[in-house]
């Protein structure tokens, strides 16, 4: 699985206007929907939102990792978005959310967002990666960011 392949530019996003995490939530499935990533805008919020009540996914450092392994997924995508503002998320570190990586995978015996997960995980723990992307600009910088 290649990351910087499964980047649309579609699922990109700077200073994205929410409130809270339910509105973040929200508005980024609308993008997966609107991408054609998912065949059902609420069947795929749903599964979003059950999952952060099963587990919040604030993985600390500002950045969250929602997901949803659901039949409504059309193929596996990812979206990379900034907040325009932080926003509470539960996180692990109890710091704000200002940067969302929500996945959306199939629900396939693959397992595929497990991959996604762990690829994002080890990039994410390096503090240059995580740092280049948070500051991104646009989505050339992005692309350079993962072919590195």
């Amino acid at each position: 699985m290649n990351l910087l392949e499964m980047i649309d530019k579609r699922l990109i996003a700077f200073e994205l206007d929410a409130d809270n995490k339910e509105e973040a939530i929200r508005k980024i499935c609308r993008m997966m929907y609107k991408a054609d990533k998912v065949s059902d805008y609420e069947e795929y919020l749903k599964g979003v939102n059950d999952r952060e009540i099963e587990n919040e996914t604030g993985m600390g450092n500002g950045i969250a990792i929602p997901h949803c392994k659901s039949d409504c997924v059309k193929e596996a995508a990812f979206t990379l978005v900034k907040l325009k503002h932080s926003v509470e998320w539960g996180s692990l570190d109890g710091e704000p959310v200002d940067y969302i990586i929500m996945l959306a995978a199939p629900n396939s015996a693959e397992n595929v967002h497990l991959k996604m997960l762990s690829d994002l995980a080890v990039r994410l723990m390096d503090d240059d990666f995580r740092e280049k992307l948070k500051d991104a600009t646009d989505v050339d910088q992005i692309m350079r960011i993962f072919k590195k």
